[in-house]
């Protein structure tokens, strides 16, 4: 008996670990967690202070959230530093407009755990449309061009 129980842990921890991928619907839980509204397309950025990609393509990001307010398309940023304090003042030295989270626990990382940073998670409905992983050269125009592939009138 001991040998099937140890067995069956021996498969659950090989077992690949959940990530949300496109197609997904997010839990209530998460939705509640990042304040997501249905009527919105809602692009959920995940930085940290310590990517050097995220502090490139982070000025670019809040622009456009600026630019794009009022159209149905809206941005959140999940802070993932695990020293509240450190990722508060890079907020405040990039400037950042758009709402952010705060997640030094780790929840919001550890359900959605993308292969990269910078991570973007377009979300409509609940249900996750596109992601993007990793450092992306003119971030604007590719968010535009996503926008513009599925359909969103600006």
């Amino acid at each position: 008996m001991f040998k099937r129980i140890l067995a069956l842990f021996a498969l659950c921890v090989s077992l690949p670990t959940f990530a949300y991928q496109e197609g997904d619907s997010l839990s209530e839980e998460v939705i509640k967690k990042l304040n997501l509204s249905a009527n919105e397309l809602t692009i959920v950025d995940f930085f940290a202070e310590w990517c050097v990609s995220c502090r490139e393509e982070l000025p670019e990001v809040n622009q456009l959230s600026v630019e794009l307010e009022g159209t149905g398309v809206s941005f959140k940023g999940v802070d993932v530093d695990e020293d509240i304090e450190v990722g508060i003042e890079f907020q405040k030295q990039l400037g950042l407009t758009f709402p952010v989270i705060n997640d030094p626990e780790q929840d919001l990382i550890a359900e959605f755990k993308p292969i990269g940073m910078p991570a973007l998670y377009y979300i409509y409905q609940g249900k996750v449309i596109k992601i993007r992983f990793g450092a992306i050269n003119h971030i604007r125009d590719v968010i535009l061009d996503d926008l513009s592939d599925m359909g969103v009138q600006l």
